[in-house]
């Protein structure tokens, strides 16, 4: 049997990337000026890199063929992003209303940018990895 790419690859590959850019958006965002008093939350930056993390090995596992962990792990992934992406919004939420309604200025909102940015690309690789966990990587055909 020969295997063949299946959108389970694409979807997966997109979810990773959106995981990803949300770290680096997050890692940019607390290097602002508005946000560096925050510092890092260690707890996001292990969960969506973890999440991230389970997703490239599903897919290179998925390459391979299909296993138990293989079916597993898209699962795992969708769960550590999930959990990131909230954490994230934990720690921005009380901040970012103070940036909308009292601290409200041009300095202040484009901190803020990077923060809104970080939010959106955890939430949309969340929804992604949640849709990859229903697809194989890989699909068997027969030559």
């Amino acid at each position: 049997m020969k295997r063949k790419i299946s959108a389970g690859l694409i979807i997966s590959c997109i979810a990773a990337i959106a995981a990803l850019v949300g770290v680096i958006a997050y890692v940019v965002n607390t290097g602002t000026n508005y946000y560096a008093k925050m510092g890092v939350d260690v707890m996001v930056l292990v969960l969506l890199i973890a999440g991230v993390v389970c997703e490239l090995i599903t897919i290179v596992l998925g390459i391979k063929g299909t296993s138990i962990v293989g079916d597993i792990l898209p699962v795992c992934g969708s769960v550590l992003i999930t959990a990131g992406a909230l954490m994230l919004v934990n720690a921005r939420i009380a901040n970012l209303a103070a940036v909308f309604t009292f601290e409200n200025s041009a300095a202040n909102m484009a901190d803020t940018t990077s923060c809104i940015v970080a939010i959106a690309a955890c939430v949309v690789g969340m929804l992604v990895s949640i849709l990859a966990s229903f697809f194989d990587i890989t699909t068997e055909v027969k030559a």
